[in-house]
């Protein structure tokens, strides 16, 4: 997993618990003296262990609690890399742009950096539907980045998850409605 996944999720848990949790966190769930750089890879399991901790802490689901950073990570994400986001004109480019463009930059940037295969189709005008797979299944992830995108551009929408690898199923395939006021 990047550093810059760690260094969001710092930022989201600073802002919203306060510095000590987050160092609790990094002492129960990282090795001594972890500091987090952005472009290193770093075992997944710590992240999971974080995020576990945080879900229990706050007494929520686990997927709730990843969505919720999913929907963080995509402003993080956005302002550490404008120059990807400002060649999007609003959020269905960008949807439709996660594979051939993204992804592409994201290979560029960083060494390595384990990818979900993410394939954007365009049913209609007002629907888009989004195949995800991984083996890490951070769908949960990926749904919160599609809401973080959709604010960031201002586009209301909504997202059905009915098919997940997490109820078995080969991939996951979110359906997400673009609402037009």
């Amino acid at each position: 997993m990047k550093g810059i996944i760690f260094n969001v999720l710092e930022d989201m848990i600073v802002q919203q618990c306060g510095m000590a949790v987050w160092n609790d966190l990094l002492a129960k769930h990282a090795p001594e003296d972890r500091v987090y750089i952005s472009a290193k890879n770093y075992p997944e399991n710590e992240l999971f262990a974080i995020v576990t901790e945080v879900a229990i802490m706050l007494n929520l689901p686990i997927q709730d609690v990843i969505k919720a950073f999913g929907q963080f990570l995509f402003s993080g994400l956005a302002a550490n890399h404008t120059k990807v986001v400002e060649r999007f004109a609003d959020f269905t480019s960008l949807v439709m742009g996660i594979h051939n463009i993204i992804h592409v930059e994201v290979n560029k940037l960083y060494h390595e950096p384990a990818l979900p295969t993410i394939i954007s189709t365009m049913l209609d005008s007002n629907n888009i539907e989004l195949k995800y797979h991984s083996p890490r299944k951070l769908c949960f992830c990926a749904e919160g980045l599609i809401f973080g995108a959709a604010d960031y551009y201002h586009q209301q929408i909504s997202i059905k998850h009915d098919t997940c690898m997490h109820h078995g199923a080969e991939q996951c395939i979110l359906n997400i409605e673009l609402k037009h006021d």
